[in-house]
């Protein structure tokens, strides 16, 4: 679809997601896709034109959205499940806002997401579930896709888990490195300036136009894949776009060291996410047990002579799926999740994707001043799902500001949240039944990096120290087992241990009211929800509308070429008369002008209309012609189950002595002799009227009706084949021991007893077939 709208087709899109129209990454997209980007309203992201003329711009997490719909309709179709649940894969480097951004767009596809995983740590999960650990292990997973490159530092190593001590491997994800700009892609956008220059042989005029084409670019692009993919294993490949510009085709050779020469200035950029990753990790690269290729980009010979060179060939592995591995990481995590699965447990320790810190001002004592005061919350490559508590003690409210910076390099700090925390004055007044030992709490405010990688702060109490209701009683009990201690004397068999005494004081909570404003990043609102959904409810009914439309279209070109050819073939000609043949030709002149005119806007209905037109006239053609290809085999079919039927009737009669007067035999052998006389009178009869008629005439001998004596033929001489059989064998008994009548199989056989050869009839093995006397659906000519 991509060479014909391009415009409306969007590549790479996840890298997208919650990012701001004017950052580096959306003046990248910009420079190298057609697409028509705009500056969402509300929240300054990147939005799409849709092509639609008075809709709205489509956002990103809707574009994703989309995709996920439609990865969930495949599912439905391949699998025949609905599918609720969703493990979701993320670049490492994706922020809160960007994950916040994935979780809507699962939303809007109605999915809920179990679990963000991310893309590095779903691989070493993948990697580390058919593998053991006697030792612990370091490796580094290399993933080179469509848009990014990241390198992820994990260690592998395996821990006792469960009640009976059973080990279980643990993946630890230590740090990770990016390179936000350098993909497979980044390729293949060489490869098609490459193809044209060389179009453009020099003119600069010339290529100016071609890139002024979406349609040219986006046909050079997808070819540039190709030939990308083909050096991958060869030396060289032929590029060839048809028509590319002006009627004017393409085709030119294209070497890997080419390639290679174009992308010479990409080469220090292969390994330096590398190196940085080991760095921020805190491991040289002998502590590395294997670097793990996965990605597309890395199938590229340029990719892995590179790393080869700097970090050494015997270090990188290829023993995973580069495309795969990912997805099938993600799978196991969320197989892991569920009760309705036993997989091997593989414990995973993710790392959060930035750091954060939290600065707020100090409750001031009597005589002092206010302090600002800066705790180190998070720390980069921190665990998610770790919590922590800042604690202040105070009497008055707080607000505590939350900066966040990315855990691989970034050297500035970005607002992240703001929290104000309030109740504190009258929480002392909330514990009536407790007498407060200090009327200044601490304040207690717990935060944490969510498993799906979004900052939240969980609450805000206020611990007070109050008198320990257990330590009066306490009290009281302890008087009483001193008077039962001074009244037992000499004998203490009886007494009682002396009660232990508990904490004087203890801790009380009291939880306080918490208001947060999140920087820049807000979950969908109900109202952007249900519109986003209509939207999309929108675009599902126009694409299978559009679908049917043209499934009918093709169907209805796909048979008027089928019966042009059809109507001058031998057969053809033979079951038809030449005023039928010139009726079917002007059907189908008809449609052809039809589908001419209205062929690219025409409603299914209309479509459906014509194709039945052509149908009725194709219908007694494929009827007339089936009849008399197959009247001959279906005739045999009915004379050899008539010759059976009259052989074992006739044995039947050579076998007992009076057969019109036993009961048992008498009336299954007559009515099968009545069938077969008259089928044979009926057969003549209708052969000859068949005979007499043209093959363009319709048939008065049809296949059914053959098909169906041939069945009353066939039931009948099974009918008399069990009478007999039964007959037989009773009267057998009956002669080997008349006054005591024994069944065979309770009498045991000598060992040397041969078995009683008996006459035997099989039932005619003749195919004998059902046919409709018209066909039930569309049949070729």
């Amino acid at each position: 679809m991509a060479p014909r709208r391009p415009e409306q087709t969007f590549a790479g899109v996840r890298n997208l997601l919650g990012v701001a129209f004017d950052s580096e990454e959306a003046a990248a997209y910009r420079e190298q896709f057609p697409n028509r980007m705009v500056r969402d309203a509300e929240t300054g992201a990147v939005a799409f034109e849709s092509g639609t003329e008075g809709a709205a711009p489509l956002t990103v997490p809707e574009i994703v959205a989309m995709q996920l719909r439609y990865a969930r309709q495949l599912v439905v179709e391949s699998e025949g499940v609905e599918v609720h649940d969703v493990v979701l894969t993320v670049p490492p480097f994706f922020d809160r806002q960007q994950r916040q951004a994935m979780l809507d767009a699962a939303a809007l596809a109605g999915l809920r997401t179990v679990a963000l995983v991310n893309d590095g740590s779903a691989v070493a999960l993948s990697y580390a579930m058919s593998r053991s650990f006697e030792r612990a292990e370091r490796h580094v997973i290399y993933d080179m896709g469509a848009g990014k490159t990241a390198v992820t530092v994990v260690g592998m190593f395996e821990r006792k888990s469960g009640a009976k001590g059973q080990r279980a491997p643990v993946v630890s994800v230590q740090a990770y490195a990016a390179d936000r700009m350098l993909g497979g892609q980044t390729l293949d956008f060489l490869v098609r300036d490459l193809l044209v220059a060389r179009f453009a042989g020099g003119s600069k005029a010339l290529e100016n136009a071609v890139r002024g084409s979406a349609r040219a670019m986006s046909r050079l692009l997808r070819e540039a894949k190709r030939v990308k993919t083909i050096l991958s294993a060869n030396t060289e490949a032929t590029a060839a776009v048809e028509g590319l510009h002006d009627g004017v085709d393409l085709r030119t050779r294209v070497t890997r060291a080419e390639l290679e020469d174009t992308a010479s200035h990409l080469v220090p950029r292969i390994g330096a996410p590398l190196e940085r990753a080991l760095a921020a990790a805190n491991v040289t690269l002998d502590d590395v047990a294997t670097i793990v290729l996965v990605g597309g980009g890395t199938r590229v010979p340029l990719v892995q002579q590179t790393l080869a060179r700097e970090f050494g060939e015997e270090r990188l592995s290829r023993s995973v799926n580069a495309e795969e591995a990912c997805v099938l990481g993600a799978t196991f995590r969320g197989a892991a999740l569920s009760s309705l699965f036993r997989v091997r447990d593989v414990r995973l320790r993710d790392a959060a994707p930035y750091a954060v810190r939290a600065t707020y001002t100090t409750d001031a004592e009597p005589g002092s001043t206010q302090a600002e005061e800066t705790l180190a919350l998070l720390p980069a490559f921190g665990a998610v799902g770790a919590r922590r508590v800042i604690r202040s003690v105070r009497a008055t409210d707080m607000t505590i500001a939350f900066e966040a910076r990315a855990s691989d390099g970034a050297d500035e700090w970005t607002p992240l949240a703001s929290a104000r925390v309030s109740g504190v004055t009258a929480a002392a007044a909330k514990l009536k039944s407790r007498q407060v030992l200090s009327e200044t709490p601490e304040v207690r405010v717990v935060v944490q990096i969510t498993e799906l990688g979004a900052f939240e702060v969980v609450k805000a109490e206020a611990l007070f120290n109050v008198t320990n209701p257990a330590h009066s009683t306490y009290v009281a009990d302890l008087a009483a087992w001193e008077i039962e201690s001074a009244s037992a004397s000499a004998d203490t068999s009886n007494l009682r241990t002396r009660p232990t005494p508990p904490p004087e004081t203890t801790t009380e909570a009291v939880l306080l009211d918490v208001d947060v404003d999140y920087e820049r990043i807000a979950r969908l609102s109900d109202d952007a929800l249900r519109r986003s959904r209509k939207l999309l409810r929108r675009m599902d009914d126009d694409d299978t509308a559009r679908a049917a439309r043209h499934a009918a279209i093709n169907q209805l070109e796909s048979l008027i070429y089928h019966l042009r050819d059809a109507v001058e073939e031998d057969d053809v000609v033979l079951v038809t008369t030449a005023a039928q043949r010139v009726a079917l030709d002007n059907a189908l002149t008809t449609a052809a002008q039809w589908l001419e005119d209205h062929g690219e806007s025409a409603a299914v209905d209309a479509a459906e209309e014509q194709i039945a037109v052509l149908k009725d006239l194709e219908a007694p053609i494929v009827y007339r012609k089936a009849q008399l290809a197959e009247r001959p085999s279906h005739i045999a079919t009915l004379q050899a189950a008539i010759v059976q039927a009259e052989n074992f009737t006739a044995l039947v009669r050579s076998q007992h002595a009076s057969p019109d007067t036993d009961d048992f035999i008498a009336l299954p052998l007559e009515t099968l002799e009545d069938v077969v006389d008259s089928t044979v009178t009926w057969l003549g009869s209708m052969v000859a009227q068949q005979d007499a008629l043209t093959p363009s005439d319709d048939p008065v001998l049809t296949l059914a009706e053959i098909d169906a004596k041939a069945l009353a033929i066939t039931q009948g001489l099974a009918r008399l084949i069990a009478a007999n059989t039964q007959k037989t064998s009773s009267t057998d008994s009956s002669k080997a021991d008349p006054d005591n009548s024994v069944d065979e199989e309770d009498v045991p056989k000598q060992d040397n007893e041969e078995p009683v050869a008996e006459d035997r009839y099989e039932a005619p093995s003749g195919d004998v077939r059902e046919t409709s006397a018209q066909p039930a659906e569309h049949d070729e000519l």
